[in-house]
């Protein structure tokens, strides 16, 4: 069965083959951007059933993923954004959210972030999906990796961060309308409620009025952030070792230990590449100054070094502790629902025309009840 990993966004981006975990198809690491990974046969098309199951899986497993969970999300957005004077502890965040807010304010930009998460799962999955199709093809490549003698794990990290870089740069201009979206109206936002309608409507006003390159901002720090499932995989697989060493030749991870460990890979991971994220959500949130005025953040460093030297080390560390709560619950609820994801949605592309009558039925009946 094919390997999988999960997220929402490009500093989760999928690690196939990490964890062995019997009858498992490998342990998700986090909410959004990440991707089925699928081994591809010799011949395989482009564009199978196969592929589409897992793509269609994976996306409607981000999107399930991210809606039960998505106020921790909201809650992170907003800390990465606030400056010293108003950051404010998690919980007492959430208090003030519901009170001036209420609980629509925990969900404040969700379609938008669905409708980007689904987007980008499905770019990604055929990134990797036709690049390693392209790589099991080469004779070239398959005779490098021998000689280099790359394992499967990695290959497939390698083609996975490939895969990442390819999908930043298309989906990259939804994260930006995603992240203004999400933070209109917000208390002490600077965007005031109305601004922006909808995903088009953020994007078309920022190409007319900010111009077309601001559509790409926190660029650098999205590509930078490709190297987070190398600082997960490296850490897992160190660890891994480790413990097998110590347990012999028969020695293996149990499937407990396999998630455990797994999770306190993706943790290291995120820590380490937190002040980047933080940088990505200031440059994506940041709009365009007027003529003759300079931006406050000119990039990824200008960033990390303004906010290091006017808020400390708190500030590129705000929401991390949200962030770490945010992975782990979307991890395990991951784990738990692609599967049974995977086989309903395997069953509805053999047969559509069954499902969609007993759909069509389904409706009929609740039409006359109600």
């Amino acid at each position: 069965m094919a390997h999988l990993s999960r997220s929402s966004k490009i500093e989760d981006v999928a690690l196939p083959d990490m964890v062995a975990v019997p009858d498992r198809a490998a342990m998700p690491v986090d909410s959004g951007g990440s991707v089925v990974m699928p081994a591809i046969a010799a011949g395989e098309s482009l564009v199978s059933m196969d592929a589409l199951s897992h793509a269609i899986s994976g996306s409607v497993g981000g999107n399930l993923a991210m809606l039960v969970f998505y106020p921790l999300d909201q809650l992170v957005i907003r800390a990465q954004t606030a400056r010293k004077e108003a950051r404010k502890s998690t919980f007492r965040q959430l208090q003030e959210v519901l009170k001036t807010e209420g609980v629509r304010g925990l969900y404040r930009g969700m379609n938008s972030t669905l409708i980007t998460l689904f987007t980008a799962n499905f770019i990604y999955f055929y990134a990797f999906h036709i690049l390693r199709l392209m790589a099991t093809k080469s004779e070239a490549s398959r005779d490098l990796g021998r000689r280099l003698r790359v394992s499967n794990a990695v290959f497939n990290l390698l083609l996975g961060t490939l895969a990442g870089a390819i999908n930043v740069m298309f989906v990259q201009p939804l994260w930006v309308a995603n992240s203004r979206l999400k933070l209109q109206g917000a208390t002490g936002s600077s965007i005031p409620a109305g601004t922006y309608s909808g995903v088009v409507d953020v994007i078309m006003k920022i190409f007319r009025e900010e111009g077309f390159d601001k559509l790409w901002a926190g660029l650098s720090s999205s590509l930078l952030l490709c190297c987070n499932p190398a600082i997960q995989f490296a850490v897992y697989e160190t660890i891994k070792n480790k413990l097998i060493n110590q347990r012999g030749a028969a020695g293996r991870l149990r499937s407990l230990e396999a998630f455990a460990l797994g999770a306190m890979a993706k943790w290291v991971a995120t820590v380490s590449t937190y002040p980047v994220q933080v940088a990505q959500t200031r440059l994506r949130f940041q709009r365009a100054p007027d003529p003759g005025v300079q931006a406050r953040y000119r990039g990824t460093i200008d960033c990390i070094t303004k906010i290091f030297r006017e808020e400390g080390k708190a500030g590129l560390f705000s929401g991390m502790e949200t962030k770490l709560w945010h992975s782990t619950l979307i991890s395990a609820l991951m784990f738990l629902t692609y599967e049974k994801i995977q086989k309903l949605v395997e069953r509805v592309l053999a047969d559509p025309k069954f499902y969609l009558a007993k759909l069509s039925a389904s409706k009929q009946t609740m039409a006359k009840l109600t």
